[in-house]
Formats: C-alpha cells, sequence, structure tokens
C-alpha cells in the first residue's frame, strides 16, 4: 500500500469513528434462518447497523430469505419485530424486487407492483428505516432509454413518498447498461432524496466489462478492470453513493455474494476513495452461503472491515 492510500484509508477509518453514520451492518438475508433468529444473530456479533427484507415471512423457509410484508403482520407481530429491532443504532431496508415488474404495460400487474413497494415503504418507515435499498426495474428484451421519462416518474414519487416518511430511497447497481448510464440516471432523477446503493458484486452486468472473455475473469487485469468500475461509479455520484452493500465475490466466475475469502473486492482502495467523496453512509454485508457457516462468515467479514477501518 502506497504512504498516499494509506493516509487516505486512515482518513476513511477516522471518519468510521467520528461519524455514527458510516457504520458496519448485516442483512438478514440469511437463508434457513427466521427473521427473529437473523436478527438476533446481528446482534451477538454486535453489529450496530441491520438491514431488513421487507418481503418473505418471518418464518424459516427453505431456499428463501426471512422477512416480512407489512401488510399481512398483526398488531402483535409487528411489536414484536419492532421490539426485536431495539438497540441497533440504525436500520436500513431492502425494498420488495422479486416478481415485480413496475413498469409493465399491463396496468393490473404495474398497479400491483406499485402498491408492493408503496406498502413496504410504509413498513419500512414503521420500524425505523432511515434508508430503503430499490432494484431498478430491469426491461428485458426491451430498450430502456426510451422508456426512461416512466422511471424517473416512478421512482420520483417513491422518493416524495419517502422523504414525507423519513426514509431516503438508494438505488442499486446493476441496472441500467453500463457506469455511464447508471451514474446519468441518478444525476437525471436530482432528487434530493434519492441516491445510490453500491453493490459491489454487481458492475459485471455492465458493458464496460463485456471485453473481459470468461476464460480471462481470474486475471489481475481483470480483476483490477473490475475493481475500477465499482470506483468509478463513486467517483461519478460522489455525494449520491448513500450506501454500499459488501461482500466477496469469486475469481473463476464472477459470483457475488461470497464469503470475504477471495480477496476479489480491493477494500482498501475501495474503502479510500468512499473517504475521498466524503462517503456518510452504511457498509451492509450481504453474504450467502451453509446457514451453518454464517455466524463465522460474518464474525469473520466483521473482523477484516474492522481492520481495514483501524
Amino acid at each position: 500500500m502506497t504512504r498516499r492510500l494509506f493516509l487516505t484509508t486512515a482518513g476513511a477509518a477516522t471518519c468510521l469513528a467520528a461519524d455514527s453514520r458510516w457504520m458496519l451492518g448485516a442483512n438478514t438475508a440469511i437463508q434457513g434462518y427466521g427473521l427473529y433468529a437473523a436478527i438476533e444473530l446481528i446482534r451477538q456479533l454486535q453489529f450496530p447497523v441491520i438491514e431488513i427484507h421487507t418481503m418473505g415471512t418471518p418464518a424459516a423457509t427453505p431456499k428463501a430469505f426471512p422477512g416480512f410484508r407489512f401488510d399481512e403482520l398483526s398488531a402483535a407481530e409487528k411489536g414484536k419485530v419492532r421490539s426485536a429491532l431495539k438497540g441497533f443504532r440504525q436500520v436500513t431496508a431492502h425494498l420488495p424486487y422479486s416478481g415485480l415488474n413496475w413498469l409493465s404495460r399491463d396496468a393490473a400487474e404495474r398497479l400491483k407492483a406499485v402498491r408492493t413497494i408503496d406498502v413496504a415503504l410504509e413498513g419500512a418507515a414503521y420500524f425505523g428505516v432511515h434508508l430503503a435499498v430499490l432494484h431498478p426495474q430491469s426491461l428485458p428484451g426491451e430498450p430502456w432509454k426510451p422508456r426512461e421519462p416512466e422511471y424517473l416518474d416512478a421512482i420520483g414519487r417513491w422518493a416524495d413518498r419517502g422523504a414525507r416518511l423519513g426514509v431516503r430511497l438508494a438505488l442499486e447497481t446493476g441496472f441500467a447498461a453500463s457506469v455511464a448510464d447508471f451514474v446519468n440516471f441518478i444525476q437525471r432523477l436530482n432528487h434530493a432524496n434519492v441516491g445510490a446503493t453500491i453493490d459491489v458484486g454487481h458492475q459485471s452486468r455492465y458493458s464496460d466489462l463485456s471485453r473481459i472473455k470468461p476464460e480471462d475473469r481470474s486475471k489481475p487485469a481483470s480483476i483490477k478492470a473490475y475493481n475500477d468500475t465499482t470506483l468509478a461509479i463513486i467517483g461519478g455520484l460522489g455525494s449520491k453513493v448513500f450506501h454500499l452493500h459488501v461482500h466477496d465475490i469469486d475469481p473463476e466466475t464472477w459470483a457475488e455474494h461470497k464469503p470475504l475469502v477471495h480477496g476479489f473486492v480491493d477494500y482498501p482502495r475501495l474503502l479510500a476513495k468512499l473517504g475521498e467523496v466524503g462517503f456518510r453512509g452504511c457498509l451492509v454485508l450481504e453474504i450467502g452461503g451453509d446457514p451453518d457457516k454464517m455466524p463465522g462468515y460474518l464474525r469473520d467479514a466483521r473482523d477484516k472491515f474492522r481492520r481495514w477501518l483501524s
């Protein structure tokens, strides 16, 4: 590590210590766990931030993440969730994304998707969430640019609704089709209540990396190019970077949400870049894998981030 990079990363660590808004957290998206077991695990591991899923069910369900649908919770269940979340310094939320098409040309399908996210925003606010992550709507087989005004209208409406509820909206990386398109999209929204969630595993979807052949993914130059795209988004958005989803990536396949064992994501460099742009937000672990190994995976990731930030 160069002296300049060391000093910049050290500055990021100081920022973490001095500013309670820059904290490490973990997501309750743990397959095989129920919602309350996932919350308790994150509490036991002493994460100050927790991210909940406003989708799914509280009960442990095979091959599914625990969560809740706010309009299906009884008053007693709402109280139980609220009580379980007490003690965390911040709570963030992931809004629904699976099976939804809020830009569908079918009016009934579109209205159902919009209402689902409306209700999820209300639920997030009820549980004290300050920031909610939203996946931009993908349009497979259809160019998105001609429909950009519809995107702007839909997200602008949720941004206004979130502002009234005290919840900021953070659009997750992965769509639109390139770094420049994503940065320009956030800038065109031009809404004080809208920023970005940088997921370190979503940049493989961008055309910026399409030149890299599958057999070359694990080469040092390819890994650097991948990390460069993440830093380019951060540099392009600056203060519009609201939130991060952090984990590791398999070098051979570029499969995401891996435990921090591969060293694919250059976290010292990423943290230095966050310090440069004055990031003020949370870094939330999104790690998948064997449920029995999750306590160890999260503990290891927590300890590594503590070292990087100290």
